[in-house]
């Protein structure tokens, strides 16, 4: 940056030191450069007036004039125009750009003249207007007071003393407390689903964490916390109490219970009824479904020992059931009816394994008071030491036995009344065998409608027969015709007279109007009706209506059909060749056509392009007046050549030209030369200058380096160091004086330290297919570190439930080189409807897996953290 300096002896100034000038103070304004548009000072707002500032519009700094009595919304645009000055020569060019602004209730449509682009603007309103303050000040620092509700701050700050809070704190993220000594941290997050944590992490993995559910998606737990720890929970509270998935002691005491070591105790009842229920409540602490008590042997057995089924109200052992006791070992108790009733029932049962009873023993049956013993697969053996002894009667079947056996006597004495057999013979006479019994037996009736062997009698034949149709008739005993024709699918003579056209009437069936279609028309009508008809009959078989075809031109006429050949000119806009020949009369033939310059469009075009312009100067009322560029007239230039010296048009001489110089106290080229070093000599006029006056060469380098306060090459080269060659001109053989160098920078010893690692930023995850879903799911990766974060949609997926691709590492991210794994399920008081899911990440492998099962459509939480 160049400064101005005017020592005492009369300084000339040039035009290099205006361009500093303006170059220092466009270089103020370029700490603006990031900024939008606003108020840099004044423009305050009172009421319906605003005072005179300075805004930044577009760049640039403006001046506003102020304005008054205005209306709200208020714009401040900018408005920017050109001066134009005259150079050498007299010729009048661009001068100066003027960066200037005005106010109004509107801002124009249309492009700034000099930016060719729409004006920018300022907005104000009565409540607010942008300043210096929140527009400049407010992106680099924070203010003590702003207009804005907040101010945002876009990278981490660190506060080295206390922070006090008068209102509340509100993290987008996270809240959190951290020990860098030993990696512990306390962070207090809100899940997307409104519920709260508050976790303990160790190095940025979380070891312990309370969730307080807000309730989305599950109304039951609103308000409940959950403890967890290493992802898996361990317990929660919630309106029916405390609810975990393990208790670890020795002792658990309720106000009537106690659980010591291996005893469950009623503690509490004084009686000698004190007792222990067992799923005496169902579901929910409520009565809407059925508890079983389960107890097996200690070595995971997939059937229980001893089952309580609550649904049936019955008790299964799967064991050898042993009874111990002074007097009966088992009773059975039917707890509804006494002893007189019928509907008394009690057995013992033996069933096969598909519960299918095979034997009972007990009071079976609703109709006796039979006592029954019954094998339904087998015989049924009694084997006494002895003898049995039945005291009462003994039924088979149902029958008393002594009314289905004879004695002995009386046996004998009805045997002899018997005819005694015969050999060879059937009984003692043959008159009726075996062979007629079959025979007989083998002879039934029949039908004649059904095929067999039976016979038929004479009144079924004729019934038959009555029902068929006589030869002789020829079809004219039908019972229903039309039925018959349907049948057969033909068409009666009149269906085909309606159905079909006859050869001899000419398609009249088409045109002609039955009287239902006449039926209320007026001959009018009923014309235009059989018209139409003829026209579709015409379009079906593609034929012009007689009489047409006389309406029409032939093409072998060429036109010479016309019934009106004037008309037709006129329609087709064309002269005849009559008219012709009188608008040629009086024209020259194409051989005596004009053969000079033609004035096209194009000459036309240029010729009003030019157009009157003037000099610059001033008017009638000595305003200036700007150059326009055209023509300008003969005498106006004389009037302007007039105001010019002719001395200087037409050439000085040396004794004039030094006259001239006197008098307006300029040095000629001459003198000039002779007086001041040359640009182009770069100082080399200043050294012959004191040689002459006897220095030597050396001495007035000297000389001038000293007027300068500069150094020469020597100096420099041997006592300072090369920009260029950063540092690599010290000579430093030992460690110690690089670290010297080092702490004399402020700049750390390269050994030291770990070079800056390389950050992708949160990338999001990349999707493998229309079916997957990615936009809760980020990537980062900080040197070799890499970690995949956020939430997944199961139902997201491209494959299926066993292999189905989620999500996509992009591939400015490192894959891992061995394989990950990580899984999350749901917890259910019901073990049936615990599910959980599976994602892994092969070795090597972009592709993040989904396993689940029966966990469709949930959204999980997802982590990935690897090294590569």
């Amino acid at each position: 940056m160049k400064e101005y300096i005017a020592e005492p002896g009369g300084r000339y100034t040039y035009t290099d030191d205006i361009l500093n000038l303006q170059e220092l103070s466009l270089s103020i304004t370029s700490i603006f450069s990031e900024c939008s548009n606003f108020i840099i000072s004044g423009c305050l707002i009172e009421n319906s007036n605003i005072s005179p500032g300075y805004v930044w519009i577009n760049g640039k700094i403006r001046h506003f004039e102020g304005a008054k009595g205005i209306s709200y919304p208020y714009y401040i645009y900018e408005k920017n125009s050109t001066d134009s000055t005259t150079y050498a020569n007299d010729a009048n060019k661009k001068g100066r750009f003027n960066y200037l602004c005005v106010g109004g209730t509107v801002v124009p449509t249309a492009p700034d003249s000099f930016t060719q682009q729409l004006p920018q603007y300022i907005e104000l309103s009565k409540s607010y207007a942008p300043r210096f303050i929140d527009k400049f000040i407010g992106n680099y620092a924070l203010l003590i007071d702003t207009p804005f509700q907040k101010q945002t701050v876009k990278k981490d700050l660190l506060f080295t003393g206390n922070v006090t809070v008068e209102k509340d704190i509100d993290a987008k993220t996270s809240l959190g407390v951290s020990n860098p000594q030993n990696g512990f941290s306390m962070k207090h997050l809100v899940y997307q689903n409104g519920d709260v944590s508050i976790g303990v992490y160790l190095n940025g993995i979380m070891l312990n964490e309370i969730i307080v559910c807000s309730g989305v998606g599950n109304e039951k737990d609103k308000g409940a916390v959950i403890f967890k720890k290493d992802g898996s929970e361990q317990g929660r509270i919630h309106n029916q109490g405390y609810q975990a998935n393990n208790f670890i002691g020795r002792t658990f005491q309720t106000t009537l219970a106690r659980l010591y070591d291996n005893s469950l105790n009623n503690i509490a009842d004084n009686t000698d009824n004190g007792s222990i229920n067992i799923n005496s409540k169902g579901y929910e602490n409520g009565i809407t479904k059925f508890r079983n008590l389960n107890v097996y042997d200690g070595k995971s057995m997939t059937e229980p020992l001893f089952q309580v089924e609550g649904k049936t109200s019955s008790v299964k052992i799967n064991a050898l059931l042993t009874t111990k006791s002074n007097g009966n070992a088992i009773l059975l108790t039917n707890a509804l009816y006494a002893k007189g009733d019928k509907k008394l029932l009690n057995t013992v049962s033996w069933t096969d394994k598909a519960m299918e009873v095979i034997g009972l023993i007990g009071y079976n049956s609703l109709d006796n008071y039979d006592f029954s013993l019954v094998n339904r697969i087998g015989n049924i053996i009694i084997q006494p030491s002895s003898y049995i002894n039945i005291n009462g009667e003994l039924w088979v079947n149902g029958t008393n036995i002594h009314t289905v056996y004879v004695t002995k006597d009386t046996f004998s004495t009805e045997l002899g009344k018997k005819v005694t057999a015969v050999s060879g013979k059937q009984l003692s006479t043959e008159d009726f065998t075996k062979d007629y019994k079959k025979k007989l037996d083998g002879i039934s009736t029949g039908s004649v409608g059904v095929n067999g062997d039976g016979f038929v009698t004479a009144k079924d034949i004729n019934s038959a027969l009555s029902k068929k149709m006589d030869k002789a008739q020829n079809l004219n005993d039908l019972e229903d015709k039309i039925s018959a024709r349907t049948n057969l699918d033909v068409y009666s003579k009149n269906e085909s007279n309606i159905t079909f056209l006859r050869i001899s009437n000419n398609l009249q069936e088409l045109i002609n109007l039955s009287a239902d279609e006449i039926n209320g028309l007026t001959p009018e009508q009923a014309s235009a009706l059989k018209l139409k008809k003829q026209e579709t009959v015409r379009n079906v078989i593609d034929a012009e209506r007689k009489g047409i075809v006389d309406l029409k031109l032939a093409k072998a006429s060429n036109l010479s059909d016309l019934a009106d050949k004037a008309a037709a000119r006129k329609n087709i806009q064309v002269y005849s060749t009559t008219e012709i020949d009188k608008l040629l009369e009086g024209k020259l033939s194409s051989g005596e056509g004009y053969k000079g310059v033609v004035f096209t469009q194009d000459h036309k075009t240029k010729l009003e392009a030019i157009k009157t312009g003037n000099f610059a100067g001033t008017d009638a009322n000595n305003k200036p007046i700007a150059q326009v560029e055209g023509y300008v007239m003969t005498s106006y230039v004389v009037k302007e050549l007039g105001k010019k010296a002719n001395l200087l048009l037409d050439g000085l001489n040396d004794s004039q030209k030094a006259t001239i110089a006197t008098n307006i106290n300029v040095y000629t080229k001459t003198q000039a030369n002779d007086k001041f070093a040359s640009v182009e000599s770069l100082w080399q006029d200043y050294i012959t200058y004191l040689v002459k006056q006897g220095k030597s060469t050396a001495d007035a380098l000297k000389l001038l380096r000293d007027k300068l306060e500069v150094m020469s090459k020597t100096d420099v080269s041997g006592n300072y160091l090369n920009k260029a060659n950063y540092l690599s001109e010290l000579n430093l053989t030992n460690v110690r004086d690089k670290r010297a160098v080092c702490t004399r920078l402020g700049a750390a010893y390269a050994e030291d330290y770990q070079s800056k690692l390389w950050d992708s930023g949160w990338l999001k995850m990349s999707n493998s297919g229309t079916g997957t879903d990615t936009s809760s799911l980020y990537i980062r990766q900080i040197g070799n570190v890499v970690c995949i974060q956020g939430t997944i949609n199961t139902a997201k997926r491209d494959g299926t439930n066993w292999g189905g691709t989620v999500a996509v590492i992009p591939n400015t991210i490192s894959p891992p080189k061995y394989s990950l794994r990580t899984s999350a399920c749901t917890y259910n008081d019901s073990h049936n409807r615990n599910r959980g899911t599976t994602f892994t990440l092969a070795g090597g492998s972009r592709r993040v897996i989904l396993w689940e099962s029966g966990m469709y459509n949930a959204v999980v939480e997802l982590n990935f953290t690897y090294m590569v």
